[in-house]
Order: C-alpha cells, then structure tokens, then sequence
C-alpha cells in the first residue's frame, strides 16, 4: 500500500514540473517579438539621422538660398503648423551644431523664393513700339508709322478741258493735287496715273482712249520737281476708263515692294465711266484685295447722273465720296484731308501716350507685387525660425544665438535683393516710358508743323 502512494506522490511532481516548464516556454516566446520590435524601433531612428542629407540644404549666399529646390517642404508657407513642427524638432538628434539644425528645420518650413528670382530677374522691361498709323493701336510689333501709299488717279477725258472761272478743271485740278502732295508726311508714298488721255472724244478714237493708262509717276517719296513734270506732261484727251484705271491701280499696288502699306486711292474725276467698265465692281475687288486698299471719289463739276455712279465706286470701295464744282471746293477738299490727317496725328499721339502710360503703370504695379510677396515671405520665415529656435534651445538645453543671427542675416538679404531689384526695374520703366511718351509728343508735333506750314 505504501509503495503505490509513493509512486503516485512521484508522478504527481514529475506532471507539476513539467507543466511549470511548458509555461516558462510560452512566455518567452510571447516576449520575443516585443524585444524584436523594440530594437527594430530604435535601429529605425539611428538610420534617420545617419540619413538626412545636410549638404542638400547648404547655400553659400543669397542667390544660392533662392535657387534651392524647397516646393516640398511639408510645413512651409499656408501648412505651416507650429505644434506639428515642435513634435518633429522633438525627435532631432541632441548632439548637432546649430548649422545643422538649421538645416533640418529649413527641410521642414523654408520657403521656396525660385519664383520670385525669375520673376524679377527675368522680368520684361521693354515697351512696345507705337501704333502703326495715325488712330491705329492696334499694331504693337510697329517701331513707327505704318507708311502710306497714296495712289492718284487722274482723270484726262476731254471733259477735263471745260473751265471754271477762266481755267480749265484740269489746270485747277492739277494744282489742287499737287498742293495737297507736297503736304504729305514724309512717309507716305505717291504716284500718279492718268487714264483717258489719248486719242479724241471721237467714237474713232475710243478704243485708243479707252486703252489708254498710265503710271507716270512711280509709287514712292515725293519730289517736287519730278512729279511738277509728271503733272505737266498730259493734257484732257479722249474718254474715260475709270474701271481700268481702278484695276491697274489695284495690279500696281498688289505688286508693289512695298508690301504692308496702308493704301488710299484718290480718283479725281469730272464724270462717268464711258469705257463700258464696272468701276464699282473694280473698287470692291480693290478693296478685298490683301492690300484693302480705300477708294476716295473727288468728283469735280460732275452732273447729277456721274455724283449717283461715283458715290456708289466710293461706298464699294469704303472710301468717301465728294463733290466740289469750284476751284475754292476743290482745294477746300484737299485742305480738309490735310486737317484730317492733323487732327489724326493728335489721335495718334495722345493714344500712344496713354498706352505708353498704362503699360508702364501696370508693370510697375506687378513689380511691387512680387516684392510685397516675396518680403512678406522672407519676414514669415525668418519669424519662424526665431521662435522656433528657443523651444529646440528648451528641448535639449542648447544656446542657438548663432541660428537666430543666420535667420535673420538670410531674411534681410531677402528683402534686399528684393526691394533693390524691384527698385531698379521700376526705375527703368518709369525713364523709358517718360522717354518714349516724349518721343511720341515730338514725333507727332512735327508732323501737325509739316502739314500747317504749307497752309
């Protein structure tokens, strides 16, 4: 009996002893993976400082500060969130130089000034060129004024010998044109065509005179003596090929070097076409032409029949018509298109004025723009630093006098490069545009003083 108590007392410690073991083996295994993570937790954290790249964050002065590549800071500008920045400095090392902590506090909320360099490095100060003509803005690429050709078409049908007052039209014609030539601006180009001034009225003689046109005198700049002779070389003749004489008009000046032009077409012309032509039909093709050339009527002494067939050759070619039946008329004629031009050269000025003024007020204003910004911003930053520099000082007991210096050295360079630049453009644009606007006064009282001095 007492040997099977024995036995039983020893199998109940073998079974207590190897349960104890069992449970010895599970806790440690369950301890295991907390060690494993502990130490991977802090291998993670050496590897992030051993990591971070200080060289990526070094400037050696201004330029190079605002040439760094920092879009991608997380905390900069509107996300900038101080708790959140405080919790990040809270995980730096404690063994850095205050460099280096500036370093990793700019990965986190410097600015990025890239921007605000090319923007005012780049920026364009340069104004484009006046208006291309006289009331015409808009042609920015001009440097001037758009040259002119003025084509005349003269009218020699034998109609053109009847007087008025003791002279013939055509005499009083011919000083009425050359009159308002010899008043044209300098740019502006001339030439001269007759139609009609071969042959007789005759019906013998019509195909001859009705074939007969001529430019003599060469699209280009006015000279007194040549076109005086060109005038005198024509007498009134035969009939009238106004129809022709607008096409050829038109082949001359479609062929013309002068490519770019403004075109005028003046006919001068006592009546109607006798030549069996279309003249409104040649001064609409004229006029959709690539040269969009206009087609001014002056009809002199023309009946009422010839001023209904001319004003209409005037509407199809968005020109004017107007009739003058005296050598005063006519000249009145000539003397308002010389006031006009005036009065034109006024438009012209004062427009160009205005815009000279408008772009360089608006650029001004853009430039003071972007430095605002940009000072503000270097301000923000700078701010930023100091006063995050003294809870990294209370966080691991550092003096950052030096860090505090460096923000605020680095903030006023900022603004200086900013001002200074900004200063000097707006500087630049004030000068040249007071420039141009007196260039443009000038330019456009000499050619009202060209035009009045011939009055």
């Amino acid at each position: 009996m007492r040997e099977y108590i024995r036995i039983f007392i020893f199998m109940f410690i073998f079974f207590l002893i190897a349960c104890n073991q069992e449970e010895s083996t599970e806790q440690v295994t369950e301890e295991k993976p907390v060690e494993e993570e502990t130490i991977e937790e802090e291998e993670g954290t050496n590897e992030s400082d051993d990591e971070f790249n200080y060289d990526a964050y070094h400037y050696a002065d201004v330029k190079e500060r605002m040439l760094l590549d920092l879009e991608s800071t997380p905390l900069s500008g509107d996300n900038y969130n101080e708790s959140e920045v405080q919790e990040l400095i809270n995980q730096f090392p404690d063994n850095l130089e205050p460099e280096q902590y500036y370093d990793q506090m700019l990965s986190l909320i410097g600015e990025d000034y890239r921007t605000y360099y090319e923007s005012l490095t780049n920026y364009d100060v340069s104004f484009k060129g006046p208006s291309g003509k006289p009331g015409d803005i808009e042609s920015p690429d001009s440097t001037g004024l758009t040259p002119l050709n003025v084509s005349i078409l003269f009218d020699a049908s034998g109609s053109m010998n009847a007087q008025i007052n003791g002279n013939t039209k055509m005499e009083l014609a011919k000083d009425a044109v050359e009159s308002f030539v010899s008043d044209l601006p300098d740019n502006v180009n001339i030439s001269l065509t007759i139609y009609g001034h071969e042959g007789t009225g005759d019906n013998s003689d019509k195909e001859l005179s009705c074939n007969s046109i001529d430019e003599i005198y060469p699209m280009g700049p006015y000279d007194e003596d040549e076109f005086g002779e060109a005038l005198d070389s024509f007498a009134p003749a035969g009939w009238t090929p106004l129809a022709d004489a607008i096409h050829k008009a038109n082949e001359a000046l479609n062929q013309s070097e002068n490519q770019g032009y403004d075109n005028i077409v003046y006919v001068v012309s006592d009546g109607v076409e006798t030549c069996d032509g279309d003249p409104v039909s040649a001064a609409k093709e004229l006029t959709q032409s690539d040269i969009e050339a206009i087609v001014n009527i002056i009809g002199f002494d023309v009946d009422d029949e010839g001023q209904q067939q001319l004003r209409q050759v005037a509407e199809a070619g968005d020109g004017e018509y107007s009739t003058v039946r005296t050598e005063q008329e006519l000249k009145r004629y000539f003397d308002e298109e010389k006031r006009r031009l005036i009065n034109e050269w006024y438009s012209w000025q004062n427009e160009n004025v205005n815009n000279y003024y408008t772009s360089q007020n608006e650029r001004v204003n853009e430039l003071y723009s972007i430095q605002n910004e940009m000072v503000n911003k270097a301000y923000t930053e700078q701010n930023r630093f100091i006063n995050l520099s003294y809870h990294l000082e209370d966080t691991f007991d550092l003096e950052l006098n030096d860090l505090r210096d460096k923000a605020r050295d680095i903030g006023e360079e900022l603004r200086s490069f900013a001002r200074d630049l900004g200063t000097e453009l707006r500087e630049k644009l004030r000068d040249d545009g007071k420039e141009l606007r007196e260039d443009v006064r000038e330019q456009g009282s000499n050619e009202r003083d060209k035009l009045r001095n011939n009055d």
